[in-house]
């Protein structure tokens, strides 16, 4: 068991320090950027990310899960810190797939010459829903580590 949470905790802080590095320094440097560069970089980085996010994000929720269903029978709170961590994992999937997911699989595909008229408003767009999910994440990056530290 102290394998597994190690590894969830460490899981998760690794995602949650990615995702904090893309939204407060990534995206900002790429904004300063000229046009050609700016685009060429963030779009291969919308195609990086979207072949590791979908393994990535599912995964570290796995991993929380295992970590949930046997704490049933202990300590309540440390139980529910896990429980409410894996919700709030659950909830940034399925937000993910919902509000960012549409918006990266368009932004993989530009280049200068195809941006399409909005291209500005649908990264704002995306850089908000991208600090909305890791400041989540972050959250249940706490809670899982206060969980397992209080067993």
């Amino acid at each position: 068991m102290l394998t597994l949470q190690i590894v969830a905790t460490v899981v998760l802080g690794l995602m949650c320090g990615s995702e904090l590095n893309v939204a407060a320094f990534g995206h900002p440097a790429f904004n300063r950027q000229p046009l050609d560069v700016h685009i060429a970089v963030r779009s291969e980085f919308a195609r990086m990310f979207g072949r590791v996010m979908p393994i990535w994000m599912p995964g570290s929720t796995l991993l929380n899960l295992l970590l949930v269903l046997p704490f049933q029978h202990r300590d309540g709170s440390t139980w529910r810190l896990n429980a409410i961590a894996l919700a709030i994992q659950i909830a940034a999937v399925v937000f993910s797939l919902i509000g960012p997911v549409p918006i990266n699989n368009r932004i993989a595909k530009w280049t200068p010459a195809t941006l399409p008229a909005d291209w500005q408003k649908q990264e704002q767009r995306w850089d908000f829903y991208h600090w909305a999910r890791t400041c989540g994440l972050i959250i249940a990056f706490v809670l899982l580590a206060l969980g397992i530290s209080g067993r």
